[in-house]
């Protein structure tokens, strides 16, 4: 089982739409996976479910004695895809005291191998649930979004990712994907640029464009490959989901993982 943090402190930067549709692209090629929602704000969530029919949530795992993580999944019409949802109750967790970074590590461990992969949707700040998600996981995915200052908070972030590996020695980062990137604004191929240069080889190849489809797609609660299955933005993240799985060393799709040998 591979654990991937979606991580950057700045809101605004298509982390959850990120998440969401890397976590339904590897569901479509039938790894079995699981998104956990660990943003209070759970945008990631309702891309998959109206906030009207959520009746469990994350903070029922990490908060207090906790639930086994099992019972509070859901399935989404996504084959092979179930999620953990978030809830408002979630931001309760930044009360609990600093052990309790590692519940979320010790409840996705008691899955055993019923996934493959689980992503881990984080919230925008530098609180205790982002450093619970980087405790849980083996890989952080950073989206940058193509804007002015977009760089600015980039190396706190990689600061924290490195603290992080006190509690996680097993962390890495993945790599970097530069997001929501509009052809009109000059300064978006200057970020693009930007980001190479900082993180010269972590950057990803793929580039995700601002679209309409991809903004309009979590209204009607369908991930952009349902909604939008032949947009540039679907093409943009399965292009996505090739580069992390050949980074990864993933050579097989189904159900049973492989790695390839010296990954």
């Amino acid at each position: 089982m591979i654990t991937i943090a979606i991580a950057n402190q700045k809101g605004g930067v298509g982390k959850s739409t990120t998440a969401a549709m890397l976590a339904t692209e590897l569901a479509m090629r039938e790894y079995e996976t699981l998104l956990v929602d660990a943003d209070p704000q759970a945008n990631a969530t309702q891309i998959f479910i109206a906030p009207e029919l959520v009746q469990v949530s994350l903070a029922d795992v990490v908060i207090g004695e906790g639930r086994p993580i099992a019972e509070r999944r859901m399935t989404t019409e996504v084959p092979h895809l179930d999620i953990v949802p978030a809830t408002l109750a979630l931001a309760n967790f930044d009360r609990e005291n600093a052990l309790s970074v590692t519940k979320l590590r010790t409840a996705i461990r008691d899955l055993g191998n019923v996934y493959d992969f689980v992503i881990i949707d984080t919230p925008p700040n530098f609180g205790l649930l982002l450093t619970a998600a980087l405790t849980a996981a083996n890989y952080v995915l950073i989206p940058v979004q193509a804007a002015p200052f977009a760089l600015s908070g980039l190396s706190d972030l990689l600061t924290v990712i490195n603290n992080a590996k006190e509690l996680n020695e097993s962390l890495s980062i993945l790599g970097a994907v530069c997001t929501i990137y509009d052809t009109r604004v000059g300064v978006a191929g200057a970020s693009y640029r930007g980001l190479t240069e900082k993180l010269p080889d972590k950057t990803f190849e793929t580039i995700i464009h601002r679209t309409a489809k991809l903004e309009e797609a979590p209204s009607m609660h369908q991930p952009i490959q349902f909604y939008a299955p032949g947009s540039r933005a679907a093409e943009q993240y399965s292009s996505l989901a090739d580069e992390m799985l050949k980074r990864l060393g993933v050579s097989a799709k189904g159900s049973s993982l492989r790695v390839l040998r010296g990954n």
